[in-house]
């Protein structure tokens, strides 16, 4: 056995025996799940669409007479043929209905007899058939309304009055609407706690057998019952917010300092660890019963593209009836369209733990999860059982926060240090990345690996050819199971590795390759990613997230391969961030754009204008050269014949760029994305390139008319915008 990197043992690889499996190893994707799912899927979907149709049922049972008080008079008259029972069973529930409320009664009438007439008698049921038959020669055949099951007639029991009754059917909302989402509740004793997370304390005080109802380490969000766990952080320290904490209901403490809990107010337990930041994730995946073992996880790491190919899995996954969760930079779903806000990239080691919770409780059965470096370091994926790695890519990026490149890329790398098991757990690489055999060679080696590429043809997955438009993207993909043809609303080239990366997942769990294009193309935008703006212009608007230097540099060769007339791009860097690369995006912009505006892009407590002389260095200009030219309210062209402006209000520089556009034009606003806040000193404001575009076409005319010449910047915005 050796010790990974993770603290955790792992079979050496010389061992002859290969690692033992748990019995819930496999990831719930097999060609005999798959079937299975489906089948339980259908007859769910069935019982739902049945009670979405019980005013078509209620109508139809409207005229049925009810059923008899006396079961003896029922009988009567039934016989003892199955039309008669069923008839009888569609009795009683209507008479279930009435009580209820859903129908109104209808009572059986008496049967009236002539004196001298003799009753008619009933025919036999070969005599009925013979009849239909001869009804049918005459072309008078009545059509009953179909039911699709007698007994799930029987079995259903309907909530409701029929004051609220609708008889109108909504075609637009018609099989779309959403499950109802169920907050699961967890508790146990602090003693259990440390039992299941396996936590060893330096030392204990108080009651253990306090009953803990939350966990928290955010003295913010914590709520009556809750363990506080006192974590230390970059900028403050968990230990110093105790006492609020307390007053809002803590009832035990983890620290890794002596605290004297006797002047609290409810604080029944204190546990003193070693590292309270590395005990965190033990105790919220032990507190929340471990439910990513339960659930299918693929991990997407990578500097670009991590966003895009979450959605496409997702898709995918769900193309194949599998409900998917997603954990990504902007949103997580529980399943399907169920959302909620995303504030991180990776959630922290209690938030993960609580929405795969959530996910598994509602029924999820998969989860697509960006695995962000930040998230890596500094341990919130540690209590993740992940089954499928991808690396997408890997640049120059979060230079602030980790010391070295090779610092950052062997955080993205721990997520492949985690493929262990053969049996069970896969690679995705993109082999067009030079680091792509770094990535290769973490973890087990003889976990199977699939490859996908642009250039490489030696990938597994890789397109045969491709066409790209203003419209769609069109690729040919070669893969060891044969050739898809995809069609994609995902525009530009950067965007077929992330389609690439998707097949190359489905390639490995095993997909059905009609699955996998069904999914893919169901993707038709990303938030923030290549989104187009349409107001009926007669140019281009793409808002994208592109933040860094390679980002920025793939997005713009993307655009530039659709033939647009000029590029016209916006872009900003961001305030306390990686200062090495703001000359960067601002030489890549000038030199892949017509026109260039250097902006703001959350400028916190930094000068904006400060940022934009560190940008304008890219491009061998200080703030001084630039603010020369303006006196004459005249810049001239740059030396290879492009414009470059620059504007420290991002609602001026996007709304100039916007108004510049001409017909074949493709303005690009890049850096922010699905982002809706402007971060300036300590507020934080909403903020959202896509609603500043869409507002700013619509005002195009509007300058026209005011005798604005929007053609060259600057020029004065109207008063009222």
């Amino acid at each position: 056995m050796a010790i990974g990197p993770d603290g955790k043992f792992y079979p050496s690889p010389a061992e002859d025996d290969p690692p033992e499996a748990p019995e819930d190893a496999g990831h719930g994707i097999s060609k005999f799940q798959q079937i299975q799912r489906q089948a339980a899927r259908a007859r769910k979907i069935q019982e739902e669409q049945f009670k979405k149709d019980q005013a078509t049922f209620l109508s139809a049972l409207e005229d049925v007479e009810d059923a008899p008080d006396n079961p003896e008079d029922a009988n009567e008259d039934s016989g003892d043929d199955l039309f008669g029972d069923i008839d009888k069973a569609i009795a009683l529930k209507r008479k279930e209905f009435v009580k209820q409320g859903l129908l109104k009664p209808n009572p059986k009438k008496e049967k009236v007899t002539e004196v001298g007439v003799e009753p008619i008698e009933e025919l036999l049921p070969e005599e009925e058939v013979d009849l239909e038959e001869i009804h049918e020669l005459q072309g008078r055949t009545a059509v009953p309304n179909e039911i699709n099951s007698n007994d799930e007639v029987s079995d259903l029991n309907y909530v409701g009055s029929s004051s609220s009754m609708s008889f109108d059917l909504d075609v637009d909302n018609y099989g779309k609407s959403k499950a109802r989402i169920v907050e699961p509740k967890f508790k146990m004793t602090l003693a259990e706690l440390l039992d299941e997370s396996k936590v060893v304390p330096v030392s204990v005080y108080g009651n253990i057998e306090i009953e803990i109802r939350g966990i928290q380490h955010d003295s913010r969000e914590v709520n009556s019952g809750d363990l506080f766990v006192c974590c230390v952080g970059m900028k403050t320290d968990g230990h110093l917010y105790l006492t609020e904490a307390d007053k809002r209901g803590a009832v035990a403490v983890v620290a890794s300092k002596e605290i004297n809990i006797d002047e609290t107010l409810g604080c029944k337990a204190l546990v003193i660890v070693e590292d309270t930041n590395s005990v965190l994730p033990a105790l919220a995946a032990s507190f929340y019963r471990n439910p990513s073992k339960s659930m299918s996880v693929i991990g997407i790491t990578g500097t670009n593209g991590k966003t895009t190919t979450s959605y496409l899995i997702k898709g995918m996954y769900e193309a194949m009836a599998l409900r998917t969760g997603m954990l990504s930079t902007v949103a997580y779903y529980i399943h399907g369209d169920n959302k909620l806000d995303s504030p991180l990239t990776t959630p922290d080691s209690v938030l993960v733990q609580k929405l795969m919770a959530k996910m598994l409780h509602n029924g999820t059965e998969a989860v697509v999860m960006e695995a962000s470096s930040h998230g890596l370091a500094l341990g919130r994926c540690d209590e993740i059982d992940f089954d499928i790695a991808v690396f997408t890519n890997l640049t120059k990026d979060h230079m602030d926060f980790h010391s070295s490149e090779e610092e950052y890329r062997d955080a993205k790398a721990k997520l492949f240090t985690r493929m262990v098991d053969p049996d069970r757990h896969r690679k995705i690489v993109n082999i067009d990345d030079p680091h792509a055999p770094f990535f290769i060679a973490q973890g087990n080696p003889d976990v199977p690996v699939v490859t996908y590429a642009i250039e490489n043809k030696s990938a597994d997955v890789h397109p045969i050819k491709f066409e790209l438009s203003l419209f769609e993207t069109q690729v040919l993909v070669n893969t060891p199971q044969g050739i898809l043809e995809i069609s994609s609303g995902l525009l530009g080239k950067h965007n077929i590795f992330n389609i690439l990366a998707a097949v190359a997942v489905g390639i490995a769990v095993g997909a059905p390759l009609e699955g996998i294009v069904r999914g893919i193309e169901e993707v038709d935008a990303v938030p923030g990613r290549c989104e187009l703006i349409d107001e009926e212009q007669a140019f281009g608007v793409i808002v994208d997230y592109a933040h860094t230097p390679d980002a920025l540099s793939r997005l713009l060769d993307s655009v530039r391969e659709l033939g647009p007339r000029r590029v016209i791009t916006v872009i900003g860097c961001g305030g306390e961030r990686d200062r090495g690369k703001r000359p960067m995006m601002a030489k890549i912009a000038v030199d892949k754009s017509d026109v260039t505006l250097l902006t703001s892009d959350n400028p916190r407590t930094e000068d904006p204008l400060d940022i934009l002389d560190d940008m304008l260095a890219g491009v061998g200009l200080t703030m001084q050269d630039y603010l020369k030219y303006g006196e004459n309210d005249y810049y001239p062209p740059l030396p290879n014949g492009h414009r470059l402006f620059l504007h420290d209000i991002r609602r001026v520089a996007v709304r100039a760029a916007v108004a510049m556009g001409e017909e074949g034009d493709m303005v690009v606003v890049a850096g922010k994305g699905h982002e809706t806040y402007q971060i300036e000193g300590d507020k934080k404001e909403f903020f959202d390139d896509r609603e500043e575009c869409r507002e700013a076409l619509q005002y195009v005319d509007e300058l026209h008319q005011a005798g604005i010449d929007t053609s060259e910047f600057p020029w004065r915005l109207p008063e009222s915008h």
